[in-house]
């Protein structure tokens, strides 16, 4: 946690923060010139305008990398943010990305722009998957079971009756309160 150390500490090796953290400590961490700054569960900050993801952008650091399962989860502007914030300016601003790249890519009109942006960014992104067994041997096939469980009438009951309030809930609600239930 930031707050426990100072810049003039000579033997501090690593410092352990998170996302949420991140945005308090600013003023002492954006004062250290790090060696390397890591992301972890990097798409926290693939939405641009979020406090962590504003805040990462002001690290200073020789080398920022970012690491993640999900870069793009909904739209490839997530992408953009999570390459943004530990390279900035790679995929130029957010709107020339859009029109260039995000835009043409998911109405799938211009195949082209998906070439050219594995272009840019494949020095950039390493790629592996759970099936390359070369990175990770030991690790075992992924195992599914899928077993069913009947509700009792009591648990029927009360499952419907929370479905029920939701559905009116969302039928009185706006915007995004409405989506989100």
């Amino acid at each position: 946690h930031g707050r426990h150390i100072r810049a003039d500490q000579q033997d501090v090796q690593i410092v352990i923060t998170t996302y949420g953290l991140l945005p308090r400590d600013m003023e002492h961490l954006a004062s250290i010139e790090w060696a390397t700054v890591v992301l972890d569960e990097a798409q926290m900050v693939k939405n641009p305008n979020t406090k962590a993801a504003r805040a990462v952008r002001q690290l200073r650091a020789d080398q920022k990398i970012a690491l993640t399962g999900t870069p793009v989860e909904n739209r490839l502007s997530e992408l953009w943010a999570i390459l943004d914030a530990v390279n900035p300016g790679i995929l130029g601003g957010l709107e020339r990305f859009r029109k260039n790249f995000a835009s043409p890519i998911e109405r799938g009109s211009n195949p082209d722009a998906a070439v050219r942006l594995r272009r840019i960014t494949a020095p950039f992104v390493l790629r592996r998957t759970k099936a390359d067994k070369r990175l990770l041997p030991e690790l075992p096939d992924k195992l599914e079971q899928i077993a069913h469980a009947k509700l009792t009438k009591e648990q029927a009951t009360m499952s419907q009756g929370v479905v029920d309030q939701l559905l009116v809930d969302a039928e009185q609600a706006k915007g995004m309160r409405r989506r989100g239930l």
